[in-house]
């Protein structure tokens, strides 16, 4: 079951667009280079066209709990340096990051996962004297899980009365149909319903569908997909997505397939194409080698 609200309807996303990518990316992660330091290195061809850009990242274990973390973009040079300690309370996981050139860019992340409860809390504008906070609050209990996620300015705070149309909403159920998990989610002041079921077909395949419903346009949409399970190291999925024909919209299928397996020794494979009615396709590949 969820832990987080963003764990919540993470069934459908993973299987209609989990893993899905049309950039070009090759990546290098190696672990164990010095005692408790991993270093990674990846190059990304946006949309598969256009300049290569790349990062170099290097993570430390200062401690059990204490992790610093220093990543270099290519060819901008930009640094994003980030630490995180997961000790000063039992449940709680507390992040600093930002460019460490620019104090403005500064956000503490906050994570607490006690029991049944799961909080999330993301502060930036930290040096403005009047922080933004991005918060989310998760409840998991059996087969059953509830959450709550809203933005706040501290410098212009809502009207009270007004803050329950700022919230997002969602729902998730493991014991409605069996072996599927069923999920209903609200965002936009009530604007945006979300409505996903996936179903385990067998212990290698997948199955699910999701509508999105935007109340005031009075338009819709929906997806279908399949993952199967070839083997141990090879999987693939066929996902397609259509406006559906609500108010006068025409269906317009989207035909989304993707596959991962292993290439060869430590190297993983990706690779992802999407064609519409119109014939008009893209596609990417990554890899990812792991020492």
């Amino acid at each position: 079951m969820p832990s987080y609200f963003g764990d919540i309807a993470k069934a459908a996303k993973d299987l209609l667009t989990g893993s899905v990518n049309f950039d070009n990316k090759a990546s290098l992660d190696a672990k164990n280079v010095a005692d408790g330091l991993k270093i990674s290195g990846s190059c990304v061809q946006k949309g598969g066209a256009g300049d290569p850009t790349g990062t170099v990242k290097a993570t430390y274990d200062l401690a059990s709990d204490v992790v610093a973390e220093t990543e270099v973009g290519l060819p901008s040079n930009k640094i994003t340096a980030s630490l995180a300690h997961s000790g000063l309370l039992k449940g709680l996981k507390a992040t600093l990051s930002g460019n460490p050139q620019d104090v403005k860019t500064a956000k503490l992340a906050l994570q607490y996962l006690q029991g049944a409860v799961g909080l999330k809390a993301d502060l930036t504008d930290l040096t403005a004297g009047a922080p933004k906070a991005d918060v989310s609050l998760c409840w998991s209990e059996g087969d059953l899980a509830a959450g709550v996620s809203g933005a706040v300015d501290t410098k212009a705070f809502p009207d009270p009365a007004a803050l329950p149309g700022k919230l997002s909403y969602a729902v998730q159920s493991t014991g409605v149909v069996p072996d599927s998990t069923v999920a209903l989610a609200l965002s936009d002041a009530f604007d945006t319903v979300k409505a996903s079921i996936v179903t385990k077909v067998d212990k290698d395949t997948t199955a699910g569908a999701e509508v999105v419903y935007k109340r005031a346009k009075g338009t819709a949409s929906g997806s279908v997909g399949l993952s199967k399970r070839f083997s141990a190291a090879c999987t693939g999925k066929a996902v397609v997505t259509s406006p559906l024909p609500l108010n006068g919209a025409a269906a317009a299928p989207v035909l989304t397939l993707q596959t991962t397996g292993d290439v060869f020794a430590n190297t993983s494979g990706s690779a992802s194409v999407q064609v519409d009615t119109a014939a008009k396709y893209k596609y990417g590949i990554q890899f990812a080698t792991k020492v």
